[in-house]
């Protein structure tokens, strides 16, 4: 993985960082703590995991060792919270920009908080990190929600960070591979757990994600087929409603279709493409043209975050969720 990537990941994290503390401005200590059932129980201590994680993993990159994780404090303010996670976002930059290529691809051993000490690829432990920020925000976002916190139309995701960035970031089609097999690993878990639900659980209504479980693992088809339409057929048009009805058998099938139909079409591709345009249509008011490698990097965030929902969702059906964090990948498939 290129540094340059991994950098492009975490500018979209801090991005992300700074509008979620931002939505938090002016919340009550009440509202800060109130308990859910989600995340780390509360606002205050979602946020400060998301930062304790990062500083955590940096100290292991650059200390060694077993380095403790710190968990939350008491009322700690959420100013305080900020300038800790900004400064370790720029000592983990200063260490990106003194790593090459090489030393990305590098194993570099860890014991993490339960002792278990492995020894995984710099580059695979960093991209890790971006995306643990991903499925801890979505469940913040949640939180705000019930919060009654006015949530802007357009959200946190990657696509979103590039619309108010213009730019023509460096992504590699390795590094999108990478992280699209990560991404299918993550949904085929769920999947897989989903077929043994019964259609009570799968349709058990939630305000969060598409409202049930059912209705946000087909949004997570949806968006694969989409996507697909834009990148090989022009604009798709708007965004297709959910079938509430479609059965998980039908839905697995369709999800390996969609699969292999993005495969072969990657499968084609080169790094110079990456930056070819794709134009989309969600409505017929609005056009807009995104590089190749940005629509393909926000649908692997996008799954990311819905996979956080519904990870809750199972949670309350009675179904110990599994953990589907991209080391755990890393883990079983380096």
């Amino acid at each position: 993985m290129l540094p340059a990537v991994l950098k492009e990941l975490f500018a979209h994290d801090d991005w992300a960082r700074d509008k979620l503390f931002a939505l938090c401005d002016g919340l009550s200590d009440a509202q800060l703590d109130r308990p859910f059932e989600m995340g780390l129980g509360s606002l205050r201590n979602t946020l400060h995991h998301i930062w304790a994680a990062e500083r955590v993993w940096l100290d292991r990159w650059t200390v060694g060792g077993q380095p403790a994780f710190i968990f939350p404090e008491a009322g700690l303010p959420l100013a305080t919270l900020l300038d800790r996670a900004k400064t370790t976002a720029a000592e983990r930059d200063a260490l990106l920009a003194r790593s090459n290529e090489a030393d990305l691809r590098r194993p570099l051993a860890f014991t993490n908080i339960k002792g278990e000490s492995y020894s995984l690829p710099l580059g695979g432990q960093m991209h890790h990190v971006a995306n643990h920020g991903i499925h801890h925000r979505a469940q913040a976002v949640n939180m705000l929600r019930h919060l009654g916190v006015a949530l802007p139309t357009r959200g946190l995701d990657y696509i979103f960070f590039r619309l108010e960035n213009q730019a023509k970031p460096a992504l590699e089609l390795e590094a999108v591979r990478y992280y699209q097999a990560y991404a299918d690993w993550g949904t085929r878990t769920l999947l897989d757990i989903a077929a043994k639900l019964t259609d009570a659980q799968l349709d058990q209504p939630f305000e969060m994600g598409l409202g049930t479980l059912r209705k946000t693992l087909v949004h997570l088809r949806d968006a694969e087929v989409w996507w697909h339409t834009n990148w090989t057929s022009g604009p798709a048009g708007g965004f297709p409603a959910v079938d509430a009805t479609l059965n998980m058998a039908d839905l697995s099938a369709s999800y390996d279709a969609a699969w292999r139909c993005r495969d072969a079409f990657a499968g084609g591709l080169k790094n110079a493409d990456m930056q070819r345009p794709v134009t989309v249509k969600p409505r017929p008011d609005l056009t807009l043209q995104f590089p190749l490698g940005v629509s393909m990097v926000q649908l692997c965030g996008h799954a990311t975050h819905h996979r956080a929902q519904a990870v809750n969702m199972l949670r309350h059906v009675g179904v110990q969720p599994p953990g589907l964090d991209l080391i755990l990948w890393l883990r079983d498939h380096t």
